[in-house]
């Protein structure tokens, strides 16, 4: 396991460690972190719900031969009830509410991608916490990077297009 950044939560703790033990075969462990009603968003996907998320993720997860997460920086969420002077730092873990944020590094390997040679994209998360778990969840990175450049004849295109813009 990595070490995380010392600023970060307990509620982003849970979805980091989940994250680094995620691949086909533990899909269900989605349920310890997220809520039943969870809307899931990347540049590719949204998917609405519990289920339907345990199956994207198993889709998702299916071909690829290596995953790994490497986070850097967070920011949030806040505990739902601040302890007061007497209380302090007994806070409830469970029970952060809001808004926070993640970056990372993902590094994947696909068979049928970039030669079946790793892929790393950085980008970012924003998290959305009820009674710590995650009711809404988007990512930020560029699918280029992640997906379309992987494919020769896309990678090609890509590279003609970004040549004329510069």
């Amino acid at each position: 396991m990595q070490s995380l950044p010392d600023e970060m939560s307990p509620a982003l703790t849970r979805v980091c460690r989940l994250y680094e033990k995620l691949d086909k075969t533990s899909t269900e462990l989605i349920k310890s972190v997220y809520s039943d009603d969870i809307v899931f968003r990347d540049p590719l996907h949204e998917v609405r719900g519990l289920t339907a998320l345990n199956a994207y993720f198993s889709g998702l997860y299916m071909n690829v031969a290596a995953i790994d997460f490497v986070f850097h920086h967070s920011l949030g969420p806040m505990p739902a009830q601040a302890a007061g002077p007497a209380d302090e730092g007994n806070a409830d873990e469970g029970n952060e509410q809001g808004l926070a944020w993640l970056s990372w590094t993902m590094t994947y390997r696909h068979p049928r991608l970039n030669g079946g040679k790793d892929i790393s994209v950085q980008g970012a998360s924003r998290l959305e916490f009820r009674d710590g778990k995650v009711i809404e969840h988007r990512d930020f990175f560029d699918a280029g990077e992640l997906l379309y450049e992987q494919v020769p004849v896309l990678r090609s295109v890509i590279g003609l297009l970004k040549r004329r813009m510069d």
